[in-house]
């Protein structure tokens, strides 16, 4: 049984006024795709990562499992990276190991 956390979140810089989650699980980000397209105005999609936007803010999403959203501060981001990382687990985006 693995008991490291599911996620981390993180704020890299206070300056780059963005914030990050770190999951323990990969994302795969052609599902990602599919699942938050209907819903959300994806912005890019390359083999690197997936960009969408919600409530006005920029997500980007790595296949590694982590989550940055642009242009926000700690306590706005923090309840945005839940919203979607909860997203993204009911839809079946997230791999594990």
């Amino acid at each position: 049984m693995d008991d490291r956390p599911e996620y981390v979140i993180l704020s890299p810089c206070t300056t780059s006024k963005s914030i990050e989650m770190r999951t323990r699980a990969k994302l795969d980000l052609g599902k990602a795709e599919k699942e938050l397209s209907n819903d959300y105005e994806v912005t890019a999609n390359t083999s690197v990562f997936l960009s969408f936007l919600h409530k006005g803010k920029q997500f980007i999403l790595y296949s590694s499992g982590k989550i940055v959203i642009k242009e926000v501060d700690s306590a706005q981001g923090k309840p945005l990276l839940l919203e979607i990382f909860n997203l993204l687990k009911e839809r079946g985006c997230f791999v594990e190991d």
